[in-house]
């Protein structure tokens, strides 16, 4: 709550920050703001500002390095003390609570402002005026949505906040955490509002791209449903209404997922005014990441042309002074089927790389892993290594073994004075998740081959979707004689460990799965040495180190918070 009265401090100044005005922004009144065409719509962008993207966001390093997919090369990323266990309340490492309720609070002001005040527009009737308030009205009910399911996946039940404060309203320094069932309802209410109000494009057509839709509301209700249909939150003799829903029983748990299916179907059938898909798979895997405007993403976080990613990420060969961040472990390698479908068993190391998934080569550059017209990279060590080569240079050289390569633009090369810049989109909800959270929520209602309600999609079905567009044929094994729930379930939870690697899903899978135990394993890595003209390849421990508590499941509420506002409830071992 001290973060949303602070943020009415920086209000102004925060949104002058975005803009080149030739006039000062920081104390314009809102009545000056919201009236005028050369100014309204500066604080809805801003409501924009607070979305947090995934790369290299903890000091350098991907969240999925906190996971059994990745480890970061930086010695000082503090992601290590997040893998490791080494947090509490007063540095959490991971934490949405400050930057949540300032894009809350900043929504409310846009919101309420849009109603108050009379905007006069050139050209534009007195209706259309209403309409245009409307949409943007939309956004922020949507942007809020987002805003309160980061903080549900996080911590549970929070605070909600629905109205616009003034400082020192006594009402807000009184606020509790409310239910996990309440918020759940509240996120549900919001994206309904939001829905009612935006079409299938963003206003601005192309122009607009990124701005929140109706997809976008659709899909972020699909999203709380799942989660509020995972284990996590539905444990059995939960009494506490904070973390979950309390002694929920098998029906209960089985309607929320036939729930969370109908909330998905609806985002995958999503029509345009002329009947065809808002939403289709990319054609090309390794394209999708670095294509912009795509049909696949439906809400991501952008940021202006650069080639940071790729400095920090590319091998340390092929970048200008860094190299390395976050790079795969071997779990993750083995965790990728063979090119027919077929399970991945650990034989011959030298040829572990060949006919695999072909999502692999995508995401993960290995010795002798291509990068485009930027060449090939070493990571062995010994006879004929390079600064790319297992430790050979600290905080920037792999430690597994393995590095990065999704998301990379390879038109950027460092070797050029003028090396290139390029967009990269980080997605928060794409198509190809909602199908396998479809997929998921299908298999836990009816089972793997079942679709009682016709939408036309079994959970096989939207999975067999998502590989045929990675390249898999019709004589994909992956699915084969998968009859059960339980095997179908283990399958699922393999394809979205693939499919979408170190898009912040698997880090929030395993916690809403309550697979907390794949985190407490030490993660490996693989070490080619090369001698003369013969290779061996031996397999070695990289970070012994790895912990999760059951405590872990839920994240601490920053302990500033609780100590300035009593009445927030901790959450349990925090």
């Amino acid at each position: 709550m001290k973060t949303f009265i602070k943020a009415a401090l920086l209000l102004f100044v925060l949104s002058s920050c975005k803009y080149m005005d030739e006039q000062p922004y920081d104390w314009a009144q809102p009545t000056d703001v919201f009236s005028m065409e050369a100014s309204y719509e500066k604080p809805i962008t801003q409501a924009y500002s607070y979305l947090k993207g995934g790369f290299n966001r903890i000091n350098g390093s991907f969240l999925d390095a906190a996971t059994d997919d990745g480890m970061s090369t930086i010695n000082n990323s503090n992601i290590h003390r997040l893998s490791r266990g080494y947090i509490n309340s007063n540095n959490p490492v991971e934490n949405c609570w400050s930057a949540s309720y300032q894009g809350i609070r900043q929504a409310l002001f846009v919101q309420k402002n849009l109603a108050e005040i009379d905007l006069v527009l050139n050209n534009k009737s007195s209706e259309e005026v209403i309409e245009i308030k409307n949409v943007y009205s939309g956004e922020m009910f949507c942007l809020r949505a987002l805003y309160e399911f980061d903080l549900l996946r996080h911590y549970g039940g929070y605070p909600i906040v629905s109205k616009f404060y003034n400082l020192g309203d006594p009402e807000l320094t009184q606020k509790q955490r409310n239910s996990f069932a309440d918020c759940v309802a509240n996120i549900l209410s919001l994206c309904d509002s939001a829905a009612a109000f935006l079409g299938v494009t963003p206003v601005g057509g192309n122009g607009g791209y990124g701005r929140m839709t109706k997809g976008a509301a659709l899909a972020i209700k699909a999203k709380t449903l799942i989660f509020a249909a995972s284990p996590l939150f539905n444990q059995s003799g939960n009494g506490n209404a904070l973390t979950g829903y309390t002694n929920p029983s098998e029906s209960d748990i089985k309607m929320r997922w036939e729930a969370a299916a109908a909330a998905c179907n609806e985002v995958i059938g999503l029509k345009n005014p002329n009947g065809s898909s808002v939403y289709s798979l990319h054609g090309n895997y390794e394209r999708l990441f670095v294509t912009s405007p795509n049909s696949e993403y439906i809400i991501f976080v952008s940021a202006p042309k650069s080639n940071g990613l790729e400095n920090r990420q590319f091998p340390p060969t092929l970048s200008r002074n860094q190299g390395g961040g976050t790079v795969p472990t071997q779990e993750f390698a083995e965790a990728f089927t063979m090119s027919d479908g077929s399970d991945y068993t650990p034989t011959d190391l030298s040829s572990q790389y060949k006919n695999r998934d072909p999502r692999f080569n995508v995401t993960v550059g290995y010795n002798g892993s291509n990068y485009g017209g930027l060449g090939s990279i070493q990571t062995k060590i010994g006879d004929g290594a390079t600064i790319d080569g297992l430790n050979m240079v600290i905080d920037r050289s792999t430690n597994t073994g393995y590095y990065l390569r999704k998301f990379l633009d390879f038109n950027i090369d460092f070797s050029k004075a003028n090396p290139g810049t390029a967009f990269h989109l980080f997605p928060m909800i794409r198509l190809a998740d909602v199908l396998l959270l479809y997929a998921e929520a299908m298999n836990e209602a009816y089972g793997p081959d079942a679709d009682p309600r016709g939408y036309g999609l079994t959970a096989k079905a939207a999975v067999q979707q998502v590989r045929a567009r990675a390249g898999f044929k019709a004589n994909d094994k992956y699915l084969i004689n998968v009859t059960d729930a339980q095997t179908m379930r283990q399958k699922i939870k393999n394809e979205r460990r693939v499919e979408l690697a170190f898009e912040e899903q698997r880090y929030f899978d395993l916690r809403r799965w309550m697979d907390g135990d794949l985190l407490n394993q030490p993660v490996t890595g693989i070490r080619i040495d090369q001698v003369g003209s013969s290779q061996t390849s031996n397999y070695f421990t990289v970070d012994a180190l790895r912990s999760f508590e059951p405590k872990m499941y839920l994240h601490p509420i920053p302990l500033q918070e609780t100590m300035i506002s009593p009445q927030i409830t901790q959450n349990p071992g925090w």
